[in-house]
């Protein structure tokens, strides 16, 4: 197996950060897995159901149209025939546990004058009659329920609404809305819930004949919900994902320890060839054949680039004999009429690496007993060893 080619230093750095991350990791999942881990729940703790109900009968006088006396909902009424409108209210609170419930009620009739305007109601003036004055209540259990009566003279309230208009001298549309208000508190184990609810009917006034609506006839769940802390075991996905890094870190561990090596000068000596070819590929010409040198005047280039000024300032390009071993190109030349130019590519390269790396790998090839470095002249070795 081709081991990977590092140098020892950064090895040894590699080989630091990752046994700091296996400590950290490992510190992770012990701390994780050892700590107690918690969330928040919503806990019911109380469930009730509280509703709102109102009904009515409307009494009639003695008259030759009807026979019977009442009339149930749901009709129109002759306002000339009607006596008095019996309305009835009923509220419930029931809950799932015994707890302490307490409140208060009241009926009230509001009389109200208003004037509508492209479809927009608005009111005038409004005039409250209390009918049963507010009052208290109180029990320990699971529910209480209100059944309350209201007797509405529907003539009284029409001539006091006929009164008022006489006396602020303006002409608009009455209503009665007649409602208990019942507000409710119920309280359990240090938790308290509170309720309101207003059941209701609307009754025109000043009209010959009108129908009565009816307001808040209706069931509404609730609860009381706590919040708390519950333990919960510790999450497998995390505590997998965090074992899988741990063991991924130890075999990149392994693998530093076992599948690498420390570069060969042979092969910090390619990478500076190949990185000259990438910097200088397309001003170099490959030759099949030697460059005669005879005939010429000979002069060495200390570096690519001096041997680049000196081809862009001819105008000639950089040649070298092709081999395909990189090892094998020695020499790149530059020829002019009368000089040929030319870079040790031995020489400028070795130069490049710089000593300490070289005698560093020289001195480490010596202690494993290999005579010479291939492809390194002799000169240069003993030159770098002194």
């Amino acid at each position: 197996m081709m081991k990977l080619k590092i140098t020892k230093a950064q090895k040894n750095t590699l080989v630091i950060i990752i046994v700091l991350l296996i400590i950290g990791a490992g510190v992770c999942f012990y701390l994780y897995y050892t700590t107690p881990h918690f969330m928040k729940e919503s806990i019911i703790k109380y469930q009730y159901i509280h509703r709102g109900d109102v009904n009515y009968q409307v009494y009639l006088k003695p008259n030759d149209v009807y026979e019977e006396e009442i009339m149930e909902e749901g009709n129109t009424y002759i306002t000339q025939i009607v006596d008095n409108i019996k309305v009835n209210f009923i509220y419930n609170f029931q809950g799932d546990a015994s707890a302490n419930i307490k409140g208060n009620y009241e009926i009230i009739a509001l009389m109200e004058g208003y004037v509508k305007q492209n479809e927009v109601t608005k009111t005038l003036w409004v005039k409250k009659f209390p009918i049963a004055e507010k009052t208290n209540f109180e029990v320990n259990g699971e529910g209480i329920s209100l059944d309350k009566e209201a007797i509405i003279n529907l003539n009284e309230y029409n001539e006091y609404s006929k009164s008022i208009m006489d006396n602020l001298k303006v002409n608009s549309s009455t209503k009665l809305t007649v409602m208990m208000n019942v507000n409710i508190t119920a309280d359990i184990n240090g938790l308290s819930v509170q309720e309101e609810m207003f059941p209701a009917v609307e009754i025109p006034l000043n009209t010959n004949y009108f129908t009565i609506e009816k307001f808040n006839n209706e069931e509404i769940p609730g609860e009381i919900e706590e919040t708390e802390r519950i333990q919960v075991p510790a999450n497998m996905g995390i505590l997998i994902i965090n074992g899988v890094i741990v063991v991924i870190l130890i075999l990149t561990l392994l693998y530093l320890t076992k599948f690498t090596e420390e570069p060969k000068i042979e092969d910090i000596y390619l990478k500076k060839f190949c990185k000259m070819f990438k910097n200088h590929g397309n001003r170099l010409v490959a030759l099949n054949s030697k460059v005669e040198t005879s005939d010429k005047n000979c002069c060495s280039v200390r570096t690519i680039d001096d041997l680049v000024r000196i081809a862009n300032e001819i105008g000639k390009p950089i040649l070298y004999e092709y081999s395909s071993n990189y090892m094998n190109i020695t020499k790149f030349y530059v020829i002019d009429d009368n000089w040929i130019y030319v870079l040790d590519t031995k020489d400028y390269i070795y130069q490049l690496i710089g000593r300490d790396v070289v005698n560093k790998l020289l001195n480490e090839q010596k202690r494993h007993k290999i005579s010479k470095i291939q492809n390194l002249p002799e000169n240069i070795t003993e030159t770098m060893l002194e």
